[in-house]
């Protein structure tokens, strides 16, 4: 079957004139680690044969020991990238640096993101990582401390037009949030824009990764491509 798989990626690869295709497989038990990076691994073998890159996409690790993570996070869906092994294997690694698993806050608080980029720099050649920047909005309920939604500009712009709100910046998480209310109901929504992305390209640049990969476009503020510049 997994020759098969690979078989049909670079035929329509081939096809449809693709540089190469991205991994991106996820809910994985870690029962399945040494089979999915034996698999990457055969599929990066095949994919240099025809001139074709390929890249994996990975759920975020802070370390490699399970009891850094709450409940069963490692079991699943965290553990079963074998980031050494993805990483020998293919042209390079996309991390998602994004839904922080401890956050009440954003989507990624800054201590983490720099936590997880230390982490994977311990097994991946620096060269080979593209760091993830999570473009979309989280918002809470300020009563239940629950997420209640999360979404794109268009979703922040409606607040901003909408609502009364008061706009502040965690230096502590390097991100930004506004505070409002909506039928006696207190939120505070976290996201992104040109200050709290440029303080992570900054990092990724510090530590002369590869680049970064952004979840997704549409979703971000027009403003953050200023962050973006040389």
């Amino acid at each position: 079957l997994q020759d098969d798989i690979i078989a049909t990626m670079i035929d329509i690869a081939k096809k449809k004139n693709f540089y190469g295709w991205q991994i991106d497989f996820e809910q994985m038990d870690f029962s399945y680690r040494d089979k999915f990076s034996l698999f990457v691994k055969r599929a990066h073998e095949k994919f240099k044969e025809n001139g074709l890159i390929l890249s994996v996409a990975v759920i975020a690790q802070v370390s490699e020991n399970p009891e850094d993570y709450k409940n069963t996070l490692w079991q699943k869906p965290v553990g079963v990238y074998d980031y050494k092994k993805l990483g020998e294997n293919s042209d390079f690694i996309s991390i998602m640096s994004y839904d922080d698993p401890d956050s009440k806050g954003p989507v990624a608080r800054y201590l983490w993101y720099k936590k997880v980029m230390e982490n994977a720099l311990k097994y991946i050649p620096k060269e080979k990582i593209s760091f993830g920047l999570g473009l979309y909005y989280w918002k809470w309920d300020d009563k239940t401390l629950k997420l209640v939604e999360t979404g794109g500009r268009k979703g922040i712009s409606n607040v901003f037009k909408k609502y009364k709100y008061k706009y502040h910046y965690s230096l502590e998480h390097e991100a930004p949030y506004i505070t409002y209310k909506v039928r006696g109901k207190n939120y505070t929504l976290w996201y992104e824009n040109t200050r709290s992305v440029k303080k992570k390209i900054d990092l990724i640049k510090k530590n002369k990764l590869r680049g970064f990969s952004v979840w997704a476009l549409g979703l971000e503020m027009k403003e953050v491509y200023q962050s973006m510049k040389k």
